[in-house]
């Protein structure tokens, strides 16, 4: 179990993060539920070891090193890290090479899932922006990583890219690979995960099981707990 422990992070002088405690267990998903401005990308930040906190304890998995813990991790944010005077199959070669081997039966299995074999061989840079968001969920997803950071993988995706990456995250979940969920369809990341963590201003406020009838009233309850705290 991965484990936060009263996490403080200040950024830009201003505190983004405020005593933030969040267990989360091996195949968990998790949807981050907030405001613009709520704190959930800088929460994944702290998880994807991307920034250091201030204060506070990152507790990880079976006492893992920082460096062992990267290798379990996949990450999904809004900068693809690919590059674009690459075809798709070189930047997945060259993301393999940093964990050791070529393995080219798993690039083309990754390039499979994400509908994008067909185009391995095309330049990056001519790809749609949700071809190259699906090419950064294969780059993640390279070194078979038992837990994923997802940071609105599903912002600006056509319908098709939309639901490739919908049954992609029903496969995953149903293979014990755990996540955690950033979206601003907060009904679909409800949808996809286990449980849901309530985010206001650098706070969790609220969590809850993603059950099938739960959804409107746990956002009835965020939306008062958020006029209560404006007021």
């Amino acid at each position: 179990m991965m484990e936060l422990q009263n996490i403080n992070l200040f950024m830009n002088d201003k505190n983004v993060l405020h005593s933030i405690n969040l267990q989360w267990r091996k195949g968990e998903s998790i949807a981050l539920i907030g405001a613009n401005g709520a704190g959930k990308s800088s929460l994944l930040k702290v998880l994807g070891t991307l920034v250091k906190p201030n204060s506070g304890k990152l507790k990880y998995p079976s006492d893992l090193s920082v460096k062992e813990w990267k290798k379990l991790l996949g990450i999904v944010f809004p900068e693809t890290f690919l590059y674009h005077s690459l075809t798709a199959y070189e930047n997945l070669r060259f993301y393999q090479k940093l964990y050791g081997k070529i393995n080219k039966d798993r690039i083309d299995e990754v390039l499979k899932q994400v509908k994008l074999f067909h185009v391995k061989q095309e330049i990056v840079d001519t790809y749609s922006k949700g071809m190259k968001q699906r090419l950064s969920i294969a780059r993640a997803l390279l070194h078979n990583p038992t837990y994923l950071l997802l940071d609105e993988p599903f912002d600006g995706l056509d319908s098709e890219s939309k639901e490739i990456l919908k049954n992609m995250l029903l496969q995953m979940r149903q293979k014990g690979t755990g996540y955690i969920l950033v979206s601003h369809d907060s009904e679909q990341a409800w949808e996809l995960c286990d449980r849901a963590v309530l985010m206001h201003e650098g706070r969790i406020i609220a969590e809850g099981k993603c059950t099938n009838q739960g959804y409107f009233p746990f956002i009835k309850r965020y939306r008062e707990i958020v006029k209560e705290k404006s007021s």
